[in-house]
């Protein structure tokens, strides 16, 4: 039955919203249909269901009416809304606007439809159902999107996938660039998915090898390309010529792509001259991963190339560089003197990153020349420097356990994490009254490293201090906690007694579902019997303000250094994370912050207090997954898991496929890339301007 043919449910509905929501100004299916509005209105009370992600009657109601409205807007917003819920229960729903007048929605539909089949089923019905569609469709942008969403179900039956796979490589040469753009992301998608249990097929292959030689220098061409390539990666089909062919392809992620290949392929007599190529690759995301390469298969030529590149103009190639040569040299000169004179070059006000990386280096290849080295880095004021001078010291054994102890109790919070971790590895659980003590912090990022080392702990007051703190940070009501509260519970279960089940049982009803599922798990263990987590309610902030939001179009992004970059804001499809993205700007909250994590050649990641990937602003925001690919210069949300992004912001340096539908995208970098490329590790922003109509 339909929402709307339930006349006492829908007179309920109308008669809820228009208490709670008194914007709408009219019941809610007279705002759903009245196209005078436009219903703002209604598309903010479709804002709020999903913000609580429809965990009451009204909510969900909400978003079913909106699919049934003849305004295509609202249908195209409600059912991206229902996807996002992943719930296999409403994916008939969903499916019924496969066949929507507008291929805007029925676009929307059909990746909706992808995200509600994540979480188990029965997919047989819907995979024939979007076969057909694949065959039927008229609109190629929707093909596209059938295809691609194809390649990322979760298929529990080979049958299944091979009849899938078979046909998305029948579209892989159709003429539109959309519908081949969406088959090869398919392809990718089944390749990386499943690419050890199901090799791709050598047809599929060879169809794959024709778009690799596709010529176009269009976004979508590329894409296709850099799509195929890394199939053929994931599935384990590269081959020279495949390989020199991509490395002189004019597009840097495709020699990018080449090189990992190089990486990985086996039996490839040519390798050696194929990375000696990328190492001078004009493209320093090129360098990087040739460093790698060459860093596994050309070691027995000696480090001359590491030295070399050491040198590098691209900072992150120079730092990648001193990273191998701790590895040492089986051939050759050694590279010790080399990269102790780089420790040594080490002072209180320049550029600290290339003196730590050779630091940690140096504790691998002659740890009394590093040890005679390290005091300047354990007292120097940038608390970076310190951390890193806590794993080298960590490399050179029992001797710096007293260095280590010190670090321990370093102002900075990351500083005693690494310590902490350094002393358990000489140590064990003589360091446990260490850790113990480091649980009065309020930094959930070393809470959660403490819980995590206290594993085994024999000292018998470890389950009471473990309580004690989780009951404080409990009392916080912080969402942020999650990680930090997750792992207490977890050293519990292992540590604790059933005569702790009282104190626990309270937190069977917490607010965060994770954390009640786990202490729910400790309970059944201790007892013996199955207990369930109780919670039914989501915790979520103040509902955001769609007029608002969409008055956003970009930020300007300054950092301390004075280089800037520009982001394009999506507030049509992620009105929330934009929302509170800009209202944060705007407090000053980014000032001073710095990109705490950055993986060269993947993203970059930044919006952290503490410069960990635990402590951020709260309350935890929803996942606004949407159609938008992850790919280089988009903007996301960092999360722990399902709906629990903060303030913390991550780039995409390089395409990531493999984060598609999975974190937010709710900007791109329209300018100033090349400034997202150079940022290092501890660089901070200055401010972040918002940008609006």
């Amino acid at each position: 039955m339909s929402f709307l043919s339930n006349q006492p449910l829908r007179a309920f509905v109308a008669c809820v919203l228009s208490a709670v929501v008194p914007v709408i100004g009219m019941p809610i299916e007279s705002a759903a249909q009245d196209s005078s509005v436009e219903t703002l209105a209604f598309r903010q009370a479709m804002l709020v269901a999903e913000d609580s992600r429809a965990t009451d009657p009204v909510s969900l109601a909400t978003l079913l009416t909106g699919i049934d409205s003849p305004n295509e807007e609202i249908q195209k917003i409600a059912v991206r809304a229902l996807g996002r819920l992943e719930r296999f229960d409403l994916s008939g729903r969903i499916a019924r606007l496969l066949e929507a007048g507008q291929p805007a929605v029925r676009r929307e539909a059909i990746n909706a439809l992808g995200q509600s089949l994540q979480r188990g089923g029965d997919l047989s019905a819907y995979v024939s159902m979007l076969l057909a569609r694949l065959q039927e469709e008229k609109d190629p942008e929707v093909q596209g999107v059938v295809a691609e969403t194809l390649g990322r179900l979760p298929y529990l039956d080979s049958q299944t996938l091979q009849r899938v796979e078979l046909m998305l490589g029948s579209f892989v040469s159709s003429v539109d660039p959309a519908v081949r753009l969406g088959a090869v992301d398919g392809l990718e998608a089944i390749a990386r998915l499943r690419g050890d249990q199901t090799p791709l097929a050598d047809q599929t292959i060879a169809q794959l090898r024709v778009v690799l030689t596709t010529s176009g220098s269009d976004e979508n061409a590329l894409r296709t390309r850099r799509l195929a390539l890394a199939a053929f990666n994931a599935s384990g089909s590269v081959d020279v010529g495949t390989i020199s062919a991509a490395l002189d392809d004019s597009d840097a992620q495709m020699r990018r792509l080449a090189t990992l290949a190089l990486l990985d392929a086996d039996d490839l007599p040519e390798r050696q001259l194929l990375i000696e190529k990328a190492l001078t690759d004009k493209s320093a995301m090129v360098r990087l991963d040739a460093l790698v390469a060459y860093g596994k298969h050309g070691r027995l030529r000696g480090c001359n190339s590491l030295v070399d590149a050491v040198e590098d103009q691209n900072s992150h190639v120079s730092l990648r560089a001193l990273d191998l040569l701790g590895e040492g040299c089986p051939t050759g000169p050694s590279p010790t003197s080399f990269v102790a004179s780089i420790v040594g070059g080490l002072n209180t006000d320049g550029d600290w990153h290339r003196p730590v990386h050779a630091l940690v280096a140096l504790a691998r290849l002659d740890q009394n020349r590093a040890a005679g080295l390290l005091p300047r880095f354990v007292e120097h004021p940038v608390w970076q420097v310190r951390m890193y001078g806590a794993r080298a010291a960590t490399q050179l054994g029992p001797a710096s356990g007293v260095i280590l102890a010190e670090l321990a109790d370093d102002p900075n919070a990351n500083v005693r994490g690494a310590a902490l971790r350094g002393l358990v590895a000489l140590e064990g659980h003589a360091a446990d009254d260490v850790l113990l003590q480091a649980l009065a912090s309020d930094d959930y990022g070393l809470l959660r490293t403490v819980a995590n080392l206290l594993e085994g702990s024999p000292d018998r007051r470890t389950p009471t201090i473990l309580l004690s703190t989780l009951a404080r940070l409990t009392a916080s009501a912080r969402d942020t906690s999650r990680d930090a509260r997750v792992a207490i519970l977890q050293r519990l279960k292992e540590l604790g007694s059933r005569r702790n089940a009282g104190v626990l049982r309270p937190y069977l009803e917490d607010p965060d579902l994770r954390v009640a599922a786990t202490a729910a798990e400790a309970l059944s263990d201790w007892t013996g019997q199955t207990v369930l987590a109780r919670t039914s309610r989501l915790r979520t902030g103040t509902p955001p303000s769609l007029e608002a939001a969409l008055g956003l179009i970009g930020a300007h992004v300054r950092m301390v250094n004075g280089a800037e970059f520009q982001l394009t804001l999506f507030p049509e499809e992620a009105p929330a994370t934009v929302d509170r993205f800009s209202q944060l700007a705007r407090k000053g909250y980014y000032n001073t912050l710095t990109f705490h994590r950055v993986v060269p050649n993947f993203v970059i990641q930044g919006g952290s207090p503490g410069a960990n990937e635990f402590m951020g602003d709260g309350p935890y925001m929803r996942d606004e997954l949407g159609l938008r690919p992850h790919v280089r210069g988009a903007v996301g949300i960092s999360t722990r898991g399902r709906d629990t992004g903060d303030a913390q912001i991550f780039i995409n340096l390089v395409d990531n496929p493999r984060l598609d539908h999975n974190f937010t995208v709710f900007a791109q970098v329209t300018a100033g890339m090349d400034t997202v490329d150079a940022i290092l590790e501890g660089d901070a922003i200055d401010r972040i301007e918002i940008i609006e109509r």
